[in-house]
């Protein structure tokens, strides 16, 4: 993700792609719980920290095998569930 950057083409279809990963996720949330509006960009700050903590524990020298489960409870938490 961070090599993107320096490609206007490939910056662009990773803008696209995280938009439409947020609107997905966005959109289950709402579709599960109807009952419970989704705040405007939860699912775009959902994806912000799924997308920060492996370069966190790549930096930390921790293995992303170990990154998994902290992955998808992140995403969930961060979603109204």
């Amino acid at each position: 993700m961070v090599e993107s950057f320096a490609c206007p083409a490939i910056r662009k279809v990773r803008a696209e792609r995280l938009t439409a990963w947020a609107q997905l996720m966005e959109a289950l949330v709402a579709e599960r719980r109807p009952d419970r509006p989704v705040p405007s960009m939860a699912g775009t700050a959902a994806i912000g920290a799924v997308m920060h903590l492996p370069a966190t524990a790549i930096e930390e020298g921790r293995g992303l095998s170990t990154m998994s489960g902290i992955l998808v409870d992140t995403a969930y938490r961060l979603l109204p569930a």
